[in-house]
């Protein structure tokens, strides 16, 4: 077999199976009718039973978030691996038409690209996933800070309540 011939869905296929025989349970979807929340303005006017309501949905969204970044980011690497061999073993033979002498690796790439058709549809589900990761790589950071924050109010709260 052709090192060409590998592809990203048939490894990532023997991932998965791989990783169920673990058993590692993964975080179910939130329940979370919205797709967006409300965050509150001043943690500060909260309940200390609405505070751990928040810490809780953000512990839940921040898992759920990771654990679909882990499959991205898992598929992603195949996928960027399959594509840079796809695109590096045609490198040779769009140099020779080139008119330029020393091309940059981005200029050789898209001229790969624009002559090659059958890498549309891989350089296209590359592109989609680096868009998902750095998506869920955002909203874990927001999960992450809006858990912090209600932390800190709750440890506030309990420094007061030592002093006074």
């Amino acid at each position: 077999m052709n090192a060409t011939d590998v592809k990203s869905e048939d490894i990532q296929a023997w991932a998965e199976i791989k990783m169920l025989k673990q058993r590692l349970p993964l975080p179910k979807k939130p329940k979370a009718a919205d797709p967006e929340f409300q965050y509150p303005e001043d943690p500060g006017a909260l309940e200390p039973i609405e505070i751990g309501q928040w810490m809780s949905k953000f512990t839940s969204y921040f898992n759920y978030a990771t654990s679909l970044l882990g499959r991205v980011t898992s598929e992603l690497v195949l996928v960027e691996s399959e594509y840079r061999l796809q695109i590096n073993s045609r490198r040779s033979e769009v140099i020779e038409n080139l008119t330029i002498t020393r091309p940059a690796a981005e200029v050789i790439e898209a001229e790969v690209l624009k002559q090659y058709d059958e890498l549309g549809p891989l350089y296209e589900r590359r592109l989609q996933l680096l868009t998902i990761e750095k998506t869920l790589e955002a909203r874990a950071r927001i999960y992450e800070r809006g858990y912090s924050a209600m932390s800190r109010e709750l440890s506030r709260r309990e420094m007061e309540a030592k002093i006074q």
